[in-house]
């Protein structure tokens, strides 16, 4: 079977904070950008902080270990800065989406895309997506035998951005480990 190359650009990644891991959990901040699979060349980007408060009203839940997680990390807390209500944060996600009506999707399908969707589902919204075009970082990485060597510390910054960008980084190790497979 031949694979067909995707178009440049046509890839986004998408990071969240969270104070939690249900799925229902408060978001705190969004972060996507579109990148080159081939190249990792950083497209259009986007960085929304989300206001507490106004998740907490559409029934969105905190935990106290994530609360634990962002005290001792108040330095990095970057999403305190300027948050945005919940609502004004999704339109500018959807906006953002709808660039590239046919862009695939990579996040951590298990907890990004589902925290994601149910904040939509929250705000009485659809999806910008269909739900086709999510991908999973998890499932790439293992398929693509790349092993990734573990610093001592965390690499990523817990800046929904910088982890989109990281994590570009990676997966595309992950494409061109798959390429050579072949």
């Amino acid at each position: 079977m031949e694979m067909v190359k995707k178009k440049k650009n046509n890839d986004i990644m998408l990071d969240l904070e969270t104070l939690g891991t249900r799925h229902d959990s408060v978001i705190t901040q969004i972060g996507a950008c579109y990148f080159d699979r081939h190249t990792a060349k950083i497209g259009k980007t986007l960085l929304v902080n989300v206001e507490i408060n106004s998740s907490l009203e559409r029934g969105m839940t905190v935990t106290g270990g994530a609360i634990k997680f962002w005290v001792e990390r108040g330095e990095n807390a970057t999403f305190l800065e300027k948050p945005e209500r919940i609502t004004l944060a999704l339109a500018k996600v959807s906006d953002f989406m709808k660039k590239k009506k046919k862009a695939i999707i990579w996040c951590h399908s298990t907890f990004d895309a589902i925290i994601l969707a149910n904040a939509y589902y929250a705000i009485g919204q659809g999806l910008p997506y269909s739900y086709r075009a999510i991908r999973d970082i998890r499932t790439l990485v293992d398929l693509s035998g790349v092993k990734r060597e573990k610093s001592a510390g965390d690499p990523k910054t817990h800046d929904a951005l910088e982890d989109c960008i990281y994590q570009v980084g990676y997966c595309c190790e992950c494409f061109k480990g798959l390429e050579e497979k072949k």
